[in-house]
């Protein structure tokens, strides 16, 4: 009997963490949503101005680099947006590691540039949480920081093990977000590419 309050009051406490990591999560991606979207949309004005000054000089086309973006000390390469989960936007981080990956989701590897972007982010309900309720033909929309908004179309989703790098890199998606499952031992994963 004690043993099963003991393991109840684990349960319980277990859960509350988990609700106060993902409201801590939401706020402080809608915190860097909306320094992003701003400093998106002076760059657009900027860029408007400087070209209409004839100072505009155009990023190089075959740079396969993204943009990177320094806002109140992290960094950025955009925002992704999908509507079919609730009008979902998040920023997204230029780089990974698992303190930034509490607060927003990051930027695994590759570049919008080469067609083989990955992101992750947690499964908190605030961030990649329920993409398991996006399926073939959803649309999905990355905004890069030069106000360049790229759309995808879900091809298709896969479980991954945790120790499938080389299949979650393969380049052969154009756009790859990816989840833990509970467990934490797998990699819910949903694969995109350019709509036509």
């Amino acid at each position: 009997m004690i043993l099963g309050a003991v393991l109840l009051i684990s349960a319980l406490l277990l859960l509350l963490y988990n609700i106060i990591e993902n409201k801590k999560a939401q706020k402080s991606s809608d915190d860097m949503l909306f320094g992003v979207i701003s400093e998106i949309t002076k760059r657009v004005e900027d860029n408007k101005k400087a070209s209409q000054a004839g100072d505009y000089s155009p990023r190089d086309p075959f740079d396969t680099e993204m943009t990177v973006v320094e806002i109140n000390g992290y960094k950025y390469i955009g925002y992704i947006s999908v509507p079919k989960l609730e009008n979902l936007e998040l920023p997204v981080m230029a780089e990974w590691n698992y303190e930034l990956l509490k607060m927003a989701p990051c930027r695994y590897s590759g570049s919008i540039k080469t067609n083989d972007l990955v992101l992750l982010g947690h499964n908190y309900t605030a961030h990649f949480g329920k993409l398991s309720r996006l399926s073939t033909g959803d649309l999905v929309y990355f905004t890069d920081m030069d106000g360049v908004t790229h759309t995808y179309e879900v091809f298709g989703v896969e479980m991954l093990s945790n120790t499938a790098v080389e299949e979650m890199t393969s380049g052969e998606y154009d756009l790859s977000l990816f989840t833990c499952d509970y467990s934490g031992n797998n990699r819910f994963t949903v694969r995109c590419n350019k709509a036509e």
